[in-house]
């Protein structure tokens, strides 16, 4: 079971509850003792029996509610659930089995399994458009040779030079090099990431299935690709002497991927294909991955589509733990209100009337308690959507994302149009802080023209501001006018309508310069001007008339 705390420091809050027991405890006895002092009848004896009876109870409340608030503040969690992400284009992490193995002559036309997989990676760069690519090199131990970029150039320069050599730690971990992948991609990505592995699956510290699990669990979809000959052939390793059999294990590779996907989670995305494994001798097999890609990562994305050279947004899902702040908030709040319920009703003179405040206030802390934990309706979505928000300004843009993504979902099968609002607009201003301007404008699009007017200006603010971005000042200017429509008073959008309308017009003046015909006619010069012109016309005129003779007597002599 997945059990953890996100802030165990938080615990040593409850280290106060000690001096505050003592000193609670030594202002009852004090109390007692002056109501000893004043009557020692058995009626007296009695109802200090009483007080002692509440002061008990009231005091394992208030400490019951102190630990429950202590609880939600550490962060207590447990369970997993499957988060719906949407994501917007692809990024795939290339690595590479360079180990000695690799250097088998045993792949198609004579060559080696690494330059082979080299090969092999470069033609999948020809099929590959806007999809970012990192590359890993494993081999006893991994590293990122190239982070997440899209100059395939700089790719291919190094799969010309893939060698062992180039690290020099000994053995195979495929398991170090997918993780060396996991992390090669930026942790507030905004893109649906994917890894292909390129090895011929021999490897000696047996990690691999541990990390498959690992990548199945974060709802990264990983295809492991094959070279070489499924019959043993000999390899030289790095000591330079000795000779070693190796082969193609492709039946143990697919066999580590079953027992993976046997021990998986059943989450939403458990019928998808997030492990593979493929021949790269097989005909079709670069195709295949193609469309693994895309299946993979477009699961739960409805009408998407299947062109190569679009990066459409998809929604994948990944496995989040369950906070449980609300379960202990919830828990907290109900011990808090039940202390009371017990001084109040205690101290009430008759019997039946204690019984009747009690059962009054259990039922009445019950109700606020569920009234207060509640995750259906408006106040559910309004949670989502907080969560969001705070999520968004510690800038963990994934985790806002999912919230403002469930909320909309939630809101749109409720039929509650204000939440969708909210919602979307935090979807649209969390792809604007990710830099994702066209997602941002398409859920910008998405909100009516019905939606709260605080809403309405700042979905014309942001596309303004976005337009400018991209130069197109006209539009710019035409959003924020339409900000200031809705409030008249704000400053920035001011400024930022006369800034676009300069801007527009200076690259209005720039196109026009640019189509303007050039004229022959030359302004007649002044007397002045026309004197030194004179002037150096006669200057030119006689240094030609001595250079012609000077050259003259040159030619004659040589002559």
């Amino acid at each position: 079971m997945n059990f953890g705390i996100e802030h165990p420091q938080a615990l040593y809050a409850l280290l106060l509850l000690i001096p505050c027991y003592f000193r609670m405890n030594k202002k009852f006895r004090r109390l007692i003792r002056e109501f000893s002092s004043q009557d020692s009848s058995a009626a007296m004896r009695e109802h200090i029996k009483k007080i002692k009876t509440r002061f008990t109870l009231r005091m394992v409340c208030v400490i019951c509610a102190w630990g429950m608030l202590i609880a939600s503040l550490a962060g207590f969690y447990w369970g997993t659930v499957s988060v719906p992400m949407q994501k917007s284009g692809r990024e795939v992490a290339f690595v590479f089995d360079i180990s000695y193995s690799m250097e088998a002559t045993d792949a198609p036309g004579g060559m080696t399994r690494l330059e082979s997989a080299a090969n092999y990676a470069s033609e999948l760069l020809d099929r590959m458009h806007n999809v970012s690519v990192s590359v890993v090199l494993a081999k006893g131990e991994a590293t990122v040779a190239i982070p997440v970029t899209e100059d395939y150039n700089a790719i291919r320069a190094l799969l010309s030079s893939l060698s062992p050599k180039l690290i020099t730690s000994p053995g195979t971990s495929l398991a170090n090099g997918i993780q060396a992948a996991l992390s090669s991609f930026p942790k507030e990505s905004s893109r649906a990431s994917c890894i292909w592995v390129f090895t011929d699956g021999e490897e000696t510290d047996s990690g691999l299935a541990q990390v498959l699990a690992k990548t199945v669990d974060l709802g990264i979809p990983t295809a492991i690709i094959g070279f070489g000959s499924e019959h043993e052939s000999s390899v030289l390793t790095g000591d330079g002497t000795t000779f070693v059999q190796t082969a193609l294990r492709s039946k143990e590779i697919q066999k580590t991927i079953e027992n993976v996907q046997k021990k998986a989670l059943k989450q939403k995305w458990a019928n998808q294909p997030l492990l593979m494994f493929t021949d790269a001798s097989e005909v079709g097999s670069a195709y295949k991955l193609m469309q693994y890609i895309k299946s993979a990562n477009d699961h739960g994305a409805a009408g998407n589509s299947t062109d190569e050279k679009a990066p459409d947004a998809s929604v994948v899902y990944e496995v989040k733990s369950i906070p449980r702040n609300s379960l202990f908030t919830g828990l907290a709040i109900f011990f808090f209100v039940l202390s009371f319920v017990f001084s109040e009703f205690n101290s009430l003179p008759q019997r039946a009337k204690n019984a009747s405040a009690k059962k009054g206030g259990l039922l009445a802390s019950l109700v606020f308690t569920m009234l207060l934990t509640s995750c259906g309706g408006k106040f559910s979505n309004g949670a989502k959507i907080l969560e969001g928000r705070l999520d968004y300004n510690r800038k963990d843009y994934q985790d806002a994302i999912a919230n403002f993504l469930e909320a909309y979902d939630s809101a749109k099968a409720a039929g509650d149009k204000t939440s969708q609002e909210y919602a979307l607009f935090g979807l649209a201003s969390t792809y604007l802080m990710q830099d994702e301007n066209e997602s941002a404008v398409k859920r910008f699009e998405q909100i009516s023209s019905s939606a709260p007017d605080n809403i309405r200006f700042s979905v014309y603010y942001n596309t303004g501001i976005i337009a400018h971005k991209n130069g197109d000042y006209a539009k710019a200017a035409a959003m924020f006018k339409n900000a200031l429509e809705i409030d008249s008073s704000n400053i920035n959008a001011k400024i930022n309508l006369e800034l676009s309308l300069e801007e527009n017009a200076v690259q209005a003046r720039k196109s026009e310069q640019q189509l303007a015909p050039v004229t022959k006619e030359k302004e007649e010069a002044s007397p002045l001007e026309s004197a030194i012109y004179s002037l150096l016309r006669e200057k030119e005129a006689e240094q030609w008339k001595n250079s012609q003779q000077d050259s003259a007597e040159k030619n004659s002599l040589d002559y």
